[in-house]
């Protein structure tokens, strides 16, 4: 691309801890294991409920008792069950990558269409499963795939990429009561052919971002060359409470150098600022009160942070043959390199609080040859500084 506006992505991440017993042992009310919310961009593989964790691993929906030491079990616990079918509480065929726990109920799209009765339209599903296992439903329908979605304050919000008469494709953000109700347009893009960045409620505000191509260039145009156009990247701020919507909000520290958010950790915003010369990794109160920090040099291939640590996701090393994870100080110093078994695809990791990372592997081969189609697995964070983190698997598709 010729020129990139400010680019500014978002992840929500928040503490987390593990008190809780999964099956018959039952926590007291006193032992409600606190919330997390692992929501990253396209994914949310990981949410608390009042008594036990959840896990979304491919079509699977499993439980775990806050436990390392322990695996994760799928949700439906019928002994003669395979867990594989449309039958099973556990299962539904083609989950999204997101996965939201609301007053003793999981929720979760699939892109595995059905027809309207009425209209004949092709719709896509809301699925509710009770966390008891006991129950699960189509609670409503979305008019177009939901690309990427959220749950918040009792709605869900869903971008799509909708076809205009004229052929162009913008994005659009929908919402509907998460019971069910009118499907309403709360954002249309002015900007053609890119698609969703992020997608997520924070405190009391919805926060969503976009790229794509000036509206009104001729991308059937012979001599059109995307290698020469101007991309841009915006971000909103929705406030439900008022209706306001707040575009490209300045952050401190800018100083019109290219700004990209990392993640959000204990209600601060982490995100990089940098120019041909270095790159700075900053942070803010989420709420817009207080001074930013500036926090180091930092390194410009992470892409998650904490106030210990920053990380990257997992990298192929051709030198080793094996995909690694690296941990650094603010001022970009290697703090431990977490080496993977080979990775076909990719893994998704998000930081929780001083004792957990959180990571979705997708496509993953094993030294001694067996396959894991997905895998939950987490990182003990506390011991990175003493170079002795290590990869705990709890829960794999295979």
């Amino acid at each position: 691309m010729k020129k990139r506006k400010s680019v500014l992505l978002i992840s929500v991440l928040a503490a987390v801890g593990f008190l809780c017993s999964c099956g018959a042992d039952k926590p007291k009310a006193s032992e409600v294991v606190p919330q997390i919310n692992c929501e990253s961009g396209y994914s949310n593989f990981a949410v608390s409920g009042e008594e036990e964790y959840y896990f979304l691993c491919r079509n699977s929906v499993a439980c775990w008792d806050g436990n390392p030491e322990h695996q994760a079990l799928p949700l439906c616990k019928r002994p003669d069950c395979s867990h594989d079918s449309s039958e099973c509480v556990s299962f539904v065929m083609g989950a999204s990558t997101k996965l939201f726990y609301v007053d003793g109920n999981l929720y979760l799209f699939s892109d595995f269409s059905h027809q309207d009765p009425e209209t004949k339209s092709e719709v896509f599903p809301l699925w509710k499963i009770a966390a008891d296992g006991s129950s699960k439903e189509r609670v409503l329908f979305a008019s177009d795939l939901p690309q990427m979605y959220t749950v918040f304050q009792d709605m869900v919000y869903y971008e799509t990429l909708t076809e205009r008469e004229d052929g162009k494709v913008i994005c659009r953000v929908l919402y509907q009561p998460l019971e069910g109700g009118e499907e309403k347009v709360l954002w249309e893009s002015d900007l053609q052919g890119g698609g969703p960045g992020v997608l997520q409620g924070i405190g009391d505000k919805l926060y969503f971002s976009e790229s794509g191509i000036d509206m009104s260039l001729d991308t059937n145009d012979p001599e059109f060359d995307m290698e020469q156009v101007e991309t841009y990247n915006n971000f909103y701020i929705y406030d439900p409470g008022t209706g306001e919507l707040t575009k490209n909000p300045e952050f401190n520290g800018a100083n019109g150098r290219e700004i990209v958010i990392r993640n959000v950790y204990d209600d601060k915003i982490f995100y990089s600022v940098w120019d041909n010369v270095k790159n700075e990794l900053w942070y803010q109160p989420i709420d817009g009160e207080g001074e930013a920090v500036c926090l180091g040099s930092g390194k410009p291939n992470t892409n998650r942070a904490d106030l210990d640590f920053c990380y990257t996701n997992c990298r192929w090393d051709e030198e080793q043959g094996k995909g690694v994870v690296k941990a650094y100080d603010h001022e970009g110093n290697l703090v431990q390199e977490i080496w993977m078994p080979h990775m076909e695809e990719s893994l998704t990791w998000v930081p929780a609080n001083e004792d957990w990372i959180f990571g979705h592997f997708i496509g993953l081969i094993n030294e001694d040859g067996s396959k894991w189609d997905q895998a939950i697995v987490l990182i003990e964070r506390s011991k990175l500084a003493e170079g002795k983190a290590e990869m705990i698997r709890l829960f794999s598709t295979e």
